[in-house]
């Protein structure tokens, strides 16, 4: 039997870019059982009609509607969505895309390891008519493969991304991502997912492309946001029943 692959997707009044994903996964050149669903996130730009629309007419696809609960949130819904079959997930947001061969070579890629990180590619905008500057900035794996959880903590380098495919047992152990620490949630999640001892797979056969404006959030995040999602970071960790003492010690330095 193939295996049944899901993409998760949020969206929040991202109507200008939305059909570059969807496009994306239906036009995926893979063996696999591609489902995707698309949680939107209380747009108020147009985007749920035009997810809708896409959604009567392909079977594949299943949007969901929440009330403005921010990312990791409107992703922890659509993970709890995912029928009872789906080995895989990818997650992804709703401004970002992928090329047609992602599942397959990620799957390729996967191993036996617990997650796969793609070769990234930023870019200005995604085809949008008339957008001045268009195109890709550079292309990027992470330099530090398979990083400890004090250097996912120091973060002075990139060791993944926000996009990945992820077996979807390490997700559920996880307990999905954690709402309180702001747009930071992925980076959160990388340090959970080190310090349970899993580990990357790395493939530069296919990439993501991440919308990278002058608006994106790595770009306006302030120190104080930093600092405070930081702390909260702290605080969550020391909750979690997590392997190790000397994890939890270091915590509370």
């Amino acid at each position: 039997m193939p295996p049944v692959v899901a993409v998760v997707t949020t969206c929040f009044n991202q109507v200008n870019y939305i059909k570059n994903i969807l496009e994306a996964v239906t036009n995926q050149e893979t063996e696999a059982r591609v489902l995707h669903i698309i949680v939107d996130d209380d747009s108020r730009d147009g985007s749920y009609g035009v997810l809708r629309e896409y959604e009567d007419s392909h079977d594949h696809v299943r949007v969901l509607r929440v009330t403005n609960r921010g990312g990791a949130s409107a992703f922890n819904a659509g993970l709890m969505a995912l029928p009872d079959e789906v080995e895989y997930v990818v997650i992804i947001g709703g401004d970002d895309w992928f090329e047609n061969n992602f599942i397959s070579e990620c799957l390729s890629a996967i191993g036996d390891a617990h997650a796969v990180v793609p070769q990234m590619r930023r870019v200005t905008s995604p085809n949008i008519e008339g957008w001045e500057g268009s195109g890709v900035l550079r292309s990027e794996l992470p330099e530090i493969r398979n990083p400890t959880v004090e250097q996912l903590w120091e973060w002075n380098t990139t060791y993944a991304y926000g996009v990945a495919m992820f077996r979807r047992e390490v997700l559920v152990e996880m307990g999905g991502y954690h709402p309180g620490v702001g747009g930071d949630y992925d980076w959160d999640l990388w340090i959970d997912f080190a310090n349970r001892g899993y580990k990357f797979a790395y493939t530069d056969k296919t990439c993501f492309y991440y919308l990278y404006l002058p608006n994106s959030s790595c770009r306006t995040k302030t120190q104080a946001i930093w600092d405070q999602n930081r702390l909260e970071m702290r605080r969550h960790h020391r909750r979690k029943t997590l392997p190790g003492p000397e994890f939890n010690n270091w915590f509370d330095q």
